[in-house]
């Protein structure tokens, strides 16, 4: 699911539908990560307005981005170009958000690296384990993940 090219891809709405960190957030979250597109936040490209508070690599080359809007965090992952398969759906989508923010933004390390930006981003929501304690991690396990485009409005 993390590269949009599990089985299910195809259930995924990519008309994005625009809402806020606060209201994903309080979406009741199944407090596991799930193997299928299960439910109907997994089956949407969402599209939120938010500060990157900061980013890095993650170790699959993805790159992490801290979503910050409202008192609410939130994590959200361009994947790495050469971890997507044939299958992916909008992958010329995806790696175009991955070199347009590493291009624009700075190549980030494997160290978090502060960030101001504001960013209109779009992603398919995806359920992760919760990791309270984890800054970015939020409460009910809520990503954006893979992250489809964004257009930059303050900030790289």
């Amino acid at each position: 699911m993390k590269t949009f090219s599990d089985p299910q891809r195809r259930q995924v709405d990519v008309g994005t539908q625009s809402t806020n960190l606060h209201d994903i957030l309080e979406r009741p979250g199944p407090g596991r990560e799930l193997r299928q597109r299960a439910t109907p936040f997994q089956r949407q490209v969402w599209g939120v307005y938010a500060q990157i508070t900061k980013y890095k690599f993650d170790s699959t080359g993805a790159v992490r981005l801290v979503l910050y809007d409202d008192n609410s965090y939130m994590n959200a992952v361009i994947p790495a170009p050469d971890c997507l398969s044939s299958k992916t759906r909008n992958r010329a989508d995806i790696a175009a958000a991955w070199r347009q923010f590493t291009t624009k933004c700075g190549r980030p390390g494997p160290a978090w690296q502060p960030f101001g930006g504001v960013l209109y981003l779009r992603g398919i929501g995806y359920w992760t384990r919760k990791q309270p304690f984890v800054r970015g991690t939020a409460p009910n396990g809520a990503e954006l993940n893979p992250v489809t485009g964004f257009q930059v409005l303050t900030g790289c």
